[in-house]
């Protein structure tokens, strides 16, 4: 498939003269699709139509009817959402399609899901062109006007569509507009391409030491420690004896094109979790003797591992599929991206909402007073991100959950340790922060898919209220003592209207005295004849996994 991209924006259009000092003609399907139309009904081709409900359909039947009765349509398509998501389903919408010989295919499915369900489904369309074209064909029923000529050529397009849907369009051009540009100019230019078909990066955003050229691997043996390789996995464990030997095993079957080196650092209060590595020579475990927190413990792995080119922390309890962590080194490199997260699926195999966005008044609002329902609602009154289209392809995202991330050598070594003052959950919020206020991008690349079974951490209501507290550590760090109260406000609020399940979030919310006596960092006693004893050489923390 090969594909024409359009200058269909005012921004796109100015930006492009400013760097080629020369005119360009603005293109948007709106513009194009009757000179379209006219091209098609005069070659006799069979045009399809996907997207849009029935009764626009009827519509346009009703006005090809009177003003294009040559033109040959072959079909129509009104999937639902649902139906666009389901696999099996889009494969049976293609075959439809090409079963009913389209020439011509209108994808009208609205940003990103046209382009994305193009790409995967469209060669089995069998059509050889397909345009997608968002609202088109919302014009072309005559349901929705288009903007008067004056308008378009001042470039306010978009503030006459936002009169006639604001609900619609207020997310997309006064939430996301102006970061949008920002990032347009930023990485806009004229070099040309190089033979990976990437552009000349920055020096400061390249990736050290590493390309796609993958250090030869060792076909299901780790390396040693000292040896510097493509991947250090970092894995946390807290008794988690059951879940270990199944990670380590998916970990052997992607060591054939690029070397890993597997640390565990084990916070379990006992031995179980080490014992399963006995068998595992190539595996460097030990114990961490004490219980810092999630970060402690990565901050401790990492210490032990090595040189590498990235370093994958991941949770105990995840299954990887094959090629995952080549996917995740392929985004970094393409995309000099600082981290990168892989798609996360649940215990049921459905994806699991694990991007963020970053926490707010609102967000904490938005979340305070529904909570996983409404999950439509405004980017601004939800930190998870929702949208089952943000999980279809790969883009900046703000931060994820911290059951798995890559993460590019020079960030790890230019951001140092992991803020240890929250023991569990917030960390990675702290983390990815820094990331981004180190001028490196947080990538989602949903290729590489990792199953999550969950609850490594556990589940009680001091780590609930853990939980909570922490959220507010962390606006406090970042934040005015303004913002921090109204912030804290909002975080009262959410464990208020559930009461029943949250009293003592509520309580650690409300009492800054309490938060004493919540789960927080300790050592261990250990003695010289365990110490002796040990074959694993002795660390300082002991913490639960990462949920």
């Amino acid at each position: 498939m090969e594909w024409l991209t359009l200058l269909d924006g005012a921004p796109l259009v100015t930006r492009a003269e400013q760097l080629t000092g020369r005119q360009w003609p603005r293109l948007a399907g709106s513009d194009l699709i009757e000179p379209i139309l006219n091209e098609v009904e005069q070659r006799g081709l069979r045009l399809g139509i996907l997207g849009g409900r029935g009764e626009t359909h009827k519509l346009i039947r009703a006005r090809f009817a009177k003003d294009r009765p040559a033109l040959l349509v072959s079909g129509w398509w009104a999937p639902d959402r649902t139906a666009l998501n389901d696999g099996t389903q889009s494969r049976a919408i293609a075959a439809e399609i090409a079963a009913a010989g389209v020439d011509v295919l209108l994808v009208c499915l609205g940003k990103p899901t046209q382009e994305l369900w193009i790409r995967k489904h469209g060669i089995a369309t069998g059509a050889n062109v397909l345009l997608a074209f968002g609202a088109v064909v919302d014009f072309l029923a005559g349901s929705r006007a288009r903007a008067p000529k004056v308008v378009t050529e001042l470039g306010a397009e978009w503030v006459w569509r936002l009169a006639l849907e604001p609900r619609r369009l207020a997310g997309r051009y006064l939430v996301e507009g102006a970061p949008a540009y920002m990032t347009l100019r930023r990485y806009s230019d004229q070099d040309p391409p190089t033979t990976t078909g990437q552009k000349n990066l920055p020096a400061k955003r390249s990736l050290p030491g590493a390309s796609l050229d993958f250090v030869s691997g060792r076909n299901g043996r780790f390396c040693n420690p000292i040896e510097h390789t493509d991947v250090a996995v970092i894995v946390v464990t807290y008794n988690s004896w059951e879940d270990l030997p199944g990670l380590i095993a998916d970990l052997r079957l992607q060591t054939a094109d690029q070397s890993i080196k597997v640390v565990v650092a084990d916070n379990s209060p006992t031995s179980e979790t080490l014992d399963c590595l006995l068998s595992e020579a190539d595996v460097l475990g030990f114990s961490t003797g004490g219980n810092l927190g999630y970060a402690g413990g990565i901050n401790q792995a990492v210490k032990r591992a090595g040189t590498a080119d990235s370093y994958l922390i991941l949770n105990p309890d995840l299954r990887t599929e094959p090629g995952s962590i080549r996917a995740l080194r392929e985004r970094m490199a393409v995309s000099s991206a600082g981290v990168v997260v892989p798609l996360l699926s649940g215990p049921n195999g459905a994806t699991y909402p694990s991007l963020r966005r970053e926490p707010t008044v609102l967000r904490a609002v938005g979340d305070a007073a529904m909570g996983g329902r409404l999950t439509g609602r405004p980017e601004w009154l939800a930190e998870t991100d929702y949208d089952p289209d943000s999980y279809r392809h790969a883009h900046r995202v703000g931060w994820a959950t911290g059951a798995a991330l890559l993460i590019r050598r020079d960030v790890l070594e230019s951001l140092g340790d992991w803020d240890e003052q929250y023991f569990l959950y917030s960390e990675e919020t702290d983390y990815f922060r820094r990331v981004r206020q180190g001028g490196w991008d947080v990538w989602f690349e949903p290729s590489s898919r990792m199953h999550h079974r969950g609850g490594g951490s556990g589940s009680s209501a001091a780590l609930n209220a853990l939980m909570t507290i922490n959220r507010i550590r962390y606006i406090q760090k970042f934040h005015s003592l303004g913002y921090a109260r109204a912030f804290r406000l909002a975080v009262i609020l959410g464990a208020f209207l559930r009461w029943s399940k949250e009293r003592e979030s509520l309580k650690a919310a409300c009492w800054k005295a309490g938060w004493v006596k919540l789960p927080r960092a300790s050592r261990s006693v250990v003695t010289a004849t365990e110490l002796a004893s040990s074959p694993f050489p002795l660390g300082s923390v002991i913490i639960p996994a990462h949920n």
